[in-house]
């Protein structure tokens, strides 16, 4: 007789961790370094992306599609009617903690977080 195994429930990463990793990714993508980031700064404004280009993604292309990617439907349901607005480093630090609780496996992949963490 076959059984089916369970695969192991994936943990959580805590919310410092996710916190610590989205600056770090934050930083990567915009090309800055991770202690000038504020949680205040406005992507736009603080936070410039190169112009928009057909052949390639620009940062806030990379920010929209991590944003969108680790997102649930009832999330981006919130988003395409304006209730949930990402404009800040906080913002973006915040949703992603709040997937992590949703969605961890794909938060993990996209903040790169490392397995033992």
């Amino acid at each position: 007789m076959w059984f089916r195994v369970k695969s192991p429930a994936t943990t959580v990463p805590s919310e410092e961790v996710v916190r610590r990793h989205s600056l770090r990714h934050l930083a990567d993508v915009f090309g800055v370094p991770e202690v000038s980031l504020s949680l205040d700064a406005r992507l736009g404004q603080e936070l410039k992306a190169n112009p928009a280009s057909d052949f390639k993604a620009n940062q806030f292309d990379i920010v929209d599609g991590d944003i969108k990617d680790v997102a649930d439907k009832r999330l981006l349901k919130e988003m395409a009617r304006g209730k949930l607005v990402i404009q800040t480093v906080g913002d973006y630090c915040e949703h992603m903690v709040r997937c992590s609780r949703i969605n961890p496996e794909e938060v993990a992949r996209v903040l790169r977080l490392p397995a033992t963490e």
